[in-house]
């Protein structure tokens, strides 16, 4: 008997017999717009996309920008059936939206239902302003208003990036000690908002700021957490001034140049380094890194993964480490990787280290460094012993040209015992100098 064209299609359609784990790796590969339109294909592929683990839900990829206000209620719609249709459990979620009344009605519905529904882990919400030709009428189209409090507090939220708000109050924020990171990006409120924000967050570990003032009341943003790893300041308009008290930081990126020294106050501990950004009472973008041993580090992770939207600006960096640590010199690594323009200044201080040896892939294994454009006008190194990590590494510098003026090395952290042996590295690596490099300055201070 001839068999019919949908049961020969059926033979050959492997994919559809796959388990669905695999099939959800698939899907994960596409928009999550395609992915829910694979739900037509045949009923076994009906359900297998209210499994996926991320939603990117962008209402202007979708909006036709000659109708926005009607495109966004219809879109507004098909969002939330998709989100009250996934099952199970969400690890991100990233919502793009316009703002009109019924859009804004909806807001507060989704994040309840992504928080304590899907038990979302990382939510990112980012407003749109309408299409230019559409009058706008409503004062306040990207106000976070009408969110319930609280609602940011369910225990499985760990991350929370919010773009283009004007925050009317900190309700929204009562109690979130559940979250570790906040990205607050284009944001808009009055001092006070921010402050309360700051303090119902006591659990963050990771906070970057691209913030604007309202107005200037005379009251400095405060920065109080025990907790904090790493924190980013891209903007900081209308400030009266910020004070930073953070026990645990360890990084501290501040790619903001409008302010002056009397208006930031840092008391961290673990940031303790010599170089003064401070240029005619005006700050210079700097990066400030004590490098963690610790395996697990979501603030490096954070600082790599977001370091490539504000390093533009970045003028310097100083970096803590010890080069016998195999975590640290990975991270060193991954840090300078970064750069694609040329460093004002990069200071580095060596740890003391009197733990055991570790095996590492240090720079006195490996001939290249871990970026060829890399380029820095003036390197300090405080604490050289002249060890063969320190050496290997201030040579490759010397020797693939990254240095354009000034090597500075510091000794006096050293007995006199000590010296002639750091004097003796000083001296090879000046001998390393070529015929092309006859404006480098190499010496001790």
């Amino acid at each position: 008997m001839e068999r019919s064209s949908s049961d020969q299609v059926n033979d050959v359609d492997w994919i559809s017999n796959l388990p669905d784990d695999v099939l959800l790796v698939i899907l994960s590969r596409l928009s999550t717009e395609e992915a829910v339109r694979t739900s037509v294909m045949s009923k076994r592929w009906e359900h297998v996309w209210k499994h996926i683990p991320h939603l990117i839900l962008d209402m202007t990829r979708i909006v036709n920008s000659k109708e926005p206000i009607y495109g966004s209620n219809r879109v507004a719609t098909l969002m939330t059936k998709i989100i009250d249709n996934h099952r199970g459990h969400l690890e991100s979620c990233a919502i793009d939206h316009y703002s009109f009344q019924s859009v804004n009605g909806m807001l507060n519905t989704w994040i309840q239902a992504l928080t304590c529904v899907k038990h979302t882990r990382v939510l990112t919400l980012t407003h749109h302003c309408p299409h230019p030709c559409v009058p706008m009428d409503l004062e306040d189209f990207n106000r976070f208003r009408d969110i319930s409090p609280n609602v940011m507090s369910h225990p499985s939220l760990r991350s929370l990036s919010l773009g283009f708000y004007n925050l009317e109050n900190s309700l929204p924020f009562s109690n979130c000690s559940n979250l570790q990171t906040l990205k607050l990006s284009c944001i808009v409120a009055e001092v006070g908002v921010f402050n309360r924000v700051l303090a119902f967050c006591s659990s963050l570990e990771v906070l970057v700021l691209d913030i604007k003032f309202s107005k200037k009341n005379g009251d400095p943003l405060k920065i109080e957490n025990k907790k904090l790893k790493l924190l980013l300041v891209a903007c900081c308009r209308n400030a009266d001034g910020i004070r930073v008290s953070a026990a645990s930081l360890e990084i501290l990126a501040i790619t903001y140049r409008y302010f002056r020294r009397d208006e930031f106050f840092l008391t961290a501990p673990q940031l303790q380094f010599n170089r003064n950004f401070w240029v005619a009472g005006e700050y210079m973008p700097h990066i400030s890194y004590n490098i963690s041993k610790e395996k697990k580090s979501i603030g490096h992770e954070e600082f790599v993964n977001l370091s490539g939207d504000f390093l533009i600006p970045t003028a310097s960096l100083s970096v803590r480490v010890d080069l016998m640590n195999p975590t640290e010199v990975e991270r060193l690594r991954q840090v300078l990787r970064l750069w694609t323009r040329k460093m004002i200044e990069l200071e580095i201080i060596f740890k003391d280290n009197n733990a055991p040896r570790e095996e590492s892939d240090s720079w006195k294994n490996n001939n290249n460094f871990p970026n060829a454009e890399f380029r820095v006008n003036t390197v300090w190194m405080h604490n050289f012993s002249g060890s063969e990590e320190e050496f290997a590494l201030a040579s490759l510098l010397i020797r693939q040209h990254m240095v354009v003026s000034k090597m500075m090395i510091k000794l006096t952290l050293f007995p006199a015992s000590k010296k002639s042996k750091i004097e003796a590295a000083v001296a090879k690596l000046q001998a390393l100098q070529t015929e092309d490099q006859p404006d480098i300055t190499i010496k001790c201070f």
